[in-house]
């Protein structure tokens, strides 16, 4: 009985930390050439900024409300993704994206949480912290871009 206990383990484990991983391994060139990857980026990042403000909002208001603005910046590119990628129509590709970040986002808090227990920090020992620079710095190249072809309109 505890070899298969074990056995689910190691099958369940890595089911869960294939959903998160370290976004700051990709560039951004990368990231420009393969939608599919930027989706995955942009979801990843709403989802990790949702998480954070959901745990700190009580404790810290004015930092979760930074995270929540990042989080509501980056949800319309990451619907414009995926209703490209998949062809469809925004309505359905709001839905889709909308339950997609939610399950992830539930995802970043356990595993925030679960960290915290044992380091009591939700990112020491991890590459949150990374991560977090990195969407920041994705959100700045798309206000960038954003801003630059208003320019030359």
């Amino acid at each position: 009985m505890k070899k298969i206990l074990i056995i689910l383990l190691f099958i369940c484990t890595p089911l869960k930390a294939e959903k998160i991983e370290q976004l700051s391994w990709f560039n951004l060139q990368e990231i420009l050439e393969d939608d599919k990857l930027t989706y995955k980026i942009i979801k990843s990042c709403v989802s990790l900024n949702s998480a954070v403000t959901e745990l700190i909002k009580k404790e810290h208001p004015k930092l979760a409300k930074e995270f929540f603005q990042t989080a509501n910046y980056l949800y319309p590119f990451g619907i414009l993704v995926l209703k490209k990628i998949k062809n469809i129509e925004n309505k359905e590709a709001e839905q889709e994206f909308f339950s997609s970040v939610d399950s992830l986002t539930d995802d970043y808090m356990d595993f925030m949480i679960k960290n915290g227990q044992t380091t009591k920090s939700f990112f020491e020992g991890t590459f949150l912290g990374e991560d977090l620079n990195y969407c920041n710095e994705i959100r700045a190249a798309i206000e960038t871009t954003l801003s630059e072809s208003k320019k030359q309109e």
